[in-house]
């Protein structure tokens, strides 16, 4: 069954071990999606590492919006978007950060849903190119982090900046309301909202906004733990994939980059940096083992009836099981690759 990843962030330098790691998984292609951080790269170099592999990266790019305050933003953004695309560019990449940390000159908020952002958007659309807006976190990070937080195993130590609880930003409704007011605005736009628009928690609310937006689309990275929870959460996590198994695509979130290899962790299972040591392992053969049993374990989600006991996502200290949910073939064929082919070019 051919899969393609949809979602990933691979540093050019890591093409070679994230070949690796996708071929004992049998992922045929990754979409490798360009970090905010990393703005200084050009996308003709990231193009060049990822062409020594023929079809198995394609590149989504981002706006430098370290410049958003500048004039004439939207219009050299769309500008060197069409640039882009000519280069092999092949969809949007747009990162929580826009809502939760930009802010214009007098220390406001830039709202998602601003309309001198809209050529953006709009430009998209005209390109043919999908936007995958990640807008905003699991609800988890806006609740105190206490012992029903099912994200306490994660939001200490090294990720305590993470949460948002009473520090002034925008709340959750805001957020994913300004982003669906985009979305609406843009109906010859295609927009792809990672890990199950940002509602993998609530697939009821999840599903009115697919109803609502007929150019929406989700992928499930990274969120199998909560969808996969035994019981109530695992069944209604099969119904609303058999309900909407046109409207999502895999995803998996991992990542390869200067920060994480080193450890020897996937960087996406969240495990604090001490919490597996290397022992004398070789932190590059120890990160192809873990990104290869974390990326299995979307795969079994799907695929398999099995119960994963000790899944490799670190989520709360009480521990947690993931439940397959053994989808139908035809089924998992759309979510692992048709439905990605239909809307991002692989040209």
């Amino acid at each position: 069954m051919k899969i393609i990843d949809a979602h990933t962030h691979i540093f050019p330098q890591y093409a070679d071990l994230a070949v690796r790691v996708m071929d004992r998984c049998g992922v045929d292609c990754s979409v490798t999606l360009k970090w905010f951080e990393h703005g200084d790269e050009s996308l003709a170099e990231q193009m060049t590492a990822f062409n020594r592999y023929p079809g198995r990266f394609i590149v989504f790019g981002t706006p430098d919006f370290r410049k958003i305050n500048e004039r004439g933003f939207a219009q050299a953004t769309t500008d060197e978007m069409a640039r882009d695309v000519d280069l092999g560019m092949r969809g949007l990449k747009i990162y929580k950060l826009l809502g939760l940390d930009y802010r214009r000159p007098d220390g406001s908020f830039w709202q998602i849903n601003d309309e001198r952002l809209d050529p953006i958007w709009a430009k998209a659309g005209e390109l043919g190119i999908p936007v995958l807006m990640y807008i905003p976190d699991p609800i988890y990070l806006w609740q105190p982090v206490n012992d029903i937080n099912f994200w306490n195993g994660v939001l200490y130590g090294e990720y305590a900046w993470w949460t948002y609880y009473r520090k002034g930003f925008p709340s959750r409704d805001e957020l994913l309301a300004e982003r669906n007011a985009v979305i609406a605005r843009h109906p010859k736009t295609v927009f792809i909202c990672p890990h199950i628009g940002s509602n993998s928690e609530n697939l009821d609310a999840a599903a009115d906004d697919l109803d609502a937006l007929p150019n929406l689309y989700y992928d499930l990275s990274a969120r199998i733990p909560i969808m996969g929870l035994p019981g109530r959460h695992a069944a209604r996590s099969r119904e609303f994939l058999l309900e909407f198994q046109d409207r999502v695509i895999f995803g998996t979130d991992s990542i390869y980059d200067d920060t994480n290899v080193p450890t020897g962790i996937q960087a996406q299972s969240l495990y604090q940096p001490f919490e597996i040591p290397l022992n004398g392992a070789d932190p590059q053969e120890k990160y192809v083992e873990t990104s290869v049993e974390f990326i299995q374990s979307h795969l079994d989600f799907l695929m398999t009836d099995r119960v994963q006991h000790n899944p490799p996502f670190k989520r709360i200290t009480s521990g947690y099981a993931i439940q397959g949910l053994q989808l139908p073939a035809d089924v998992c064929e759309k979510i692992l690759a048709k439905n990605a082919e239909r809307l991002i070019r692989f040209d």
